[in-house]
């Protein structure tokens, strides 16, 4: 019987994805030492070198590749495994968690289609930290399994990461009722005289001088705060640029007006992004189709 354990596998698996104990060391922030000392405990184990040298880094062996999936589908069993055991240790029933990335205002959007879809939440957990933006850190994360799937505006060029368009944004205007200069019909040279609100995390998922500012304006105030921004959209004379997507359950909350921009074609695209060996992953799936599901249901809510 193999006598590895999860700290061995997660280090094998980053090496697959780099070929390199180097890139390895810093994606698991460990050192090239302890790397090397897991390859020699799996080599060992499997009686195989597992990763020949050359010019181009590490070219992992046939068996390397053979047992790549099935330890990759371990890694995820066992940690699958610890949540469910961590839950029931706090006296939580639910099987499965998953850990998510994304910016406050996605998980606004996304959680509130979750919900409106019927998501089983009393099965599935799930769980958010917030992302910062920091898209090296992102891939990362993703890359030694810390989290299971993020979400961003962004198409990630990284062959172990698989990256699913989920839907495309267009921006709209969000400002309070009766505001005394923007108003159905306006251009943007009304727009660009307008002092702005800027989210600063994936919010309107474009660059704010393609739409408002063309002289390098720079926003009133910029928060993540959801709330904040909804609340000074509807009480000041600033304007909100953000994705209609948003913008439409903001008016849920608060009394704003939602005004289309004078551009016909969408600004951005919400990627999921997950390693490719959670391809598999039904979870994950049916997450993604839930809100595939949910965000047509709202598109064709509003038309």
């Amino acid at each position: 019987m193999l006598d590895i354990d999860v700290s061995v596998i997660r280090i094998f698996l980053t090496v697959m994805d780099t070929r390199s104990v180097t890139l390895a060391a810093e994606l698991l922030n460990s050192s090239t030492a302890s790397v090397s000392r897991a390859l020699k405990k799996m080599r060992d184990s499997f009686n195989d070198p597992l990763f020949i040298r050359t010019k181009k880094g590490l070219e992992p062996t046939a068996l390397a590749y053979n047992i790549t999936p099935n330890l990759a589908q371990a890694l995820n069993s066992i940690q699958s495994a610890v949540s469910v055991s961590t839950s029931l240790h706090h006296g939580d029933n639910r099987q499965t968690r998953l850990k998510l990335s994304l910016s406050p205002m996605l998980e606004y959007y996304l959680t509130s289609i979750l919900q409106q879809q019927g998501y089983p939440f009393d099965s599935v957990a799930l769980t958010n930290e917030t992302h910062d933006g920091d898209l090296t850190k992102d891939i990362t994360r993703l890359r030694t399994r810390k989290i299971d799937i993020s979400f961003t505006p962004q198409k990630y060029a990284d062959w172990m990461i698989t990256n699913v368009p989920l839907f495309d944004v267009f921006p709209v205007v969000m400002c309070r009722k009766g505001h005394p200069r923007i108003k159905a019909g306006f251009n943007l040279k009304q727009l660009e005289n307008e002092e702005y609100l800027s989210p600063t995390m994936w919010p309107s998922l474009f660059e704010d001088n393609i739409v408002l500012n063309p002289h390098n304006k720079a926003p009133i105030y910029s928060s993540t705060s959801v709330l904040n921004l909804m609340m000074m959209a509807a009480t000041t004379d600033y304007i909100l640029v953000c994705g209609r997507i948003f913008a439409h359950q903001f008016e849920k909350l608060v009394d704003v007006q939602i005004l289309d921009f004078p551009h016909a074609k969408p600004m951005g695209t919400i990627y999921a992004h997950y390693h490719k060996s959670r391809a598999a992953d039904a979870n994950i799936i049916e997450l993604i189709k839930q809100i595939r599901v949910g965000e047509q249901a709202q598109l064709e809510n509003e038309n």
